[in-house]
């Protein structure tokens, strides 16, 4: 019986010594493989998250009893951190974006994100994030010179006025997450590369300080500022204009009937139904019939003979100052014509981003200008378009 005790009773296997302290190896050794490979891939340099203004969390060295500041850690010191947040906000996953191209920023106003022209972001313009390199500013002065020895020889006086995007005018507006750059602009960088060349005609402080007005300077649902805005840069325009011919006077509120009228929407690119109408239900519940708006329609208007070809527009005032002028410019430049028109005996204006992307064409340009006698020569671009003067020339 003992015997058969015996033989019924379990017996113990050998233990493979070797197996175990493999397993223990791996056990310890793969933690700090991986933590290893994650800590040669993180982004150490950045201390600071200037877009969510705070500081980025520091290594816990005793990481092995503080598990969430490590996860915290790796996750604010991935490669590539402050551009996968942009793509998440930009993707329209972002609670603060309305469309994947649009952000609705504060009472209501709606900035444009990926309105590309030659593939530059309005968003970028902005933040202070797209600059010109010093290679492409020296291109950019050699054409500005090209234009100023031609108006030189031909007796024309050149000013350059850069319109700015809507955000950088309601930069206030914008949601705090997206921060700017401690950057010059790059409005600030062609202004002062050309300042010594041309006459330059700055314009976006005083438009950022007339922002509060009862009358938005800009569409709040559109890229382009409203009449009220164009009327602000055009009196900034005379004023430098006024300095070379003091007989010009300037077109004044009283030469105008003055109506109001409420926009959804600008009708230049949406005409067919408001674009937020996409299935957005916040969207398609802003209320933008509320917002008031002025439209100037010049008291002798019957008396301005227009031509609105295409590309080009073409207008005459006998009651106008005796002076022929001529524009190179973009959509901005179109708002500003009704207060333009009026003022000058001959108005002349080369739409270069109309009709595709036409450019500039300097060489073009140089024949109308001898063949018109021009005595003013008004280059407006906004800064969204400003490698016009540089690449596309």
């Amino acid at each position: 019986m003992k015997n058969l005790s015996s033989l019924l009773k379990p017996t113990k296997m050998p233990v493979n010594k070797g197996i175990h302290t493999f397993l223990l190896c791996l056990f310890i050794l793969f933690p700090l493989c991986v933590l290893l490979t994650i800590g040669l891939t993180l982004d150490t340099t950045q201390t600071k998250s200037l877009r969510e203004r705070r500081n980025l969390e520091t290594f816990p060295f005793h990481f092995w009893a503080q598990s969430k500041k490590l996860e915290k850690y790796i996750s604010d010191h991935l490669p590539k951190r402050p551009e996968l947040i942009d793509f998440y906000f930009e993707s329209g996953l972002g609670h603060d974006l309305g469309t994947q191209d649009r952000i609705i920023g504060k009472e209501n106003f709606i900035f444009y994100t990926t309105l590309y022209y030659r593939n530059i972001s309005p968003l970028l313009i902005y933040q202070n994030s797209y600059l010109f390199t010093p290679k492409q500013i020296r291109l950019l002065k050699k054409n500005v010179q090209k234009i100023a020895d031609f108006a030189k020889e031909h007796n024309i006086k050149v000013y350059l006025m850069i319109s700015p995007t809507t955000s950088r005018i309601y930069h206030k507006w914008m949601p705090d997450y997206i921060l700017r750059e401690n950057n010059p602009s790059v409005t600030e960088q062609v202004e002062t590369a050309v300042q010594d060349i041309i006459t330059v005609v700055p314009i976006e402080k005083h438009l950022i300080s007339q922002a509060r007005s009862q009358f938005p300077l800009i569409y709040k649902t559109d890229t382009h500022w409203s009449e009220d805005g164009a009327f602000e840069a055009y009196k900034l325009l005379m004023n430098a204009i006024q300095k070379d011919f003091k007989d010009i006077r300037a077109v004044t509120p009283d030469d105008y009937n003055i109506k109001l009228i409420k926009k959804v929407w600008e009708s230049y690119q949406y005409a067919q139904k408001p674009y937020f109408d996409n299935g957005n239900t916040y969207l398609k519940g802003l209320d933008y019939g509320k917002t008031q708006y002025r439209h100037y329609i010049h008291k002798d208007k019957a008396n301005l003979k227009i031509n609105r070809d295409i590309q080009f527009r073409f207008s005459d005032y006998e009651k106008g100052a005796p002076y022929r002028a001529y524009i190179i410019g973009d959509s901005f430049t179109y708002y500003m014509l009704p207060f333009l028109m009026p003022t000058f005996s001959h108005i002349r204006m080369h739409r270069f981003n109309e009709n595709g992307d036409t450019g500039i064409r300097w060489q073009e340009r140089e024949k109308e200008l001898a063949d018109d006698k021009i005595n003013i020569l008004i280059l407006s671009i906004s800064d969204q378009k400003l490698e016009e003067l540089m690449g596309y020339f």
